[in-house]
């Protein structure tokens, strides 16, 4: 039998790529410029490129595979993706000229509650901050090579959904999901 963490990273995948090219990111990304209701759930489907569609495709893939190894449930994979999708939203009123679009930030969410459970193999003191400086290094280096910082704000969203999935552990425990 197909794990369920398994099918609902295919599903995702396929609204993603099915979003992607029935319509364009400007049509579901989230910005508070053009703010339309449906943006609300639509836009952690949306993608501005080809290669943002990617990135995001293969993050799923590697965290819902690295879930499934550790046997996180999915309860707990899904209650940290949703909240590391969500966690960006209010994040935009730092940003009123940008636009949000991909599931990245749900990704890091549930990437932050199966590295939680691995934690006896290899402390949460130690994964956290690697992946957080992981980011921050992408973002450095992606902004040398473009000349502009739009990558670090991007990247601000993507550290508070890992920081979000993060606290989804301590959330779950209190809530006993």
């Amino acid at each position: 039998m197909a794990n369920k963490i398994a099918l609902f990273a295919a599903a995702v995948a396929v609204v993603n790529v099915a979003v992607f090219y029935l319509a364009p990111a400007e049509s579901f990304s989230l910005s508070l410029s053009d703010f339309q209701l449906q943006d609300l759930l639509l836009f952690q489907f949306a993608h501005f490129s080809v290669f943002h569609l990617f990135e995001n495709l293969v993050g799923l893939m590697l965290t819902a595979a690295l879930a499934i190894e550790l046997d996180v449930s999915m309860k707990k994979f899904m209650f940290a993706y949703f909240l590391g999708a969500f966690v960006s939203v209010p994040l935009l009123l730092m940003f009123p000229g940008a636009a949000i679009a991909g599931n990245s930030t749900a990704i890091f969410g549930a990437l932050a509650i199966s590295l939680d459970r691995a934690k006896g193999m290899i402390s949460y003191k130690i994964t956290y901050p690697m992946v957080t400086l992981f980011i921050l290094g992408v973002s450095i280096a992606t902004s040398f090579e473009a000349g502009q910082l739009i990558a670090v704000r991007s990247d601000i969203f993507h550290i508070a959904g890992f920081a979000a999935g993060a606290g989804a552990t301590l959330s779950i425990k209190e809530l006993h999901i």
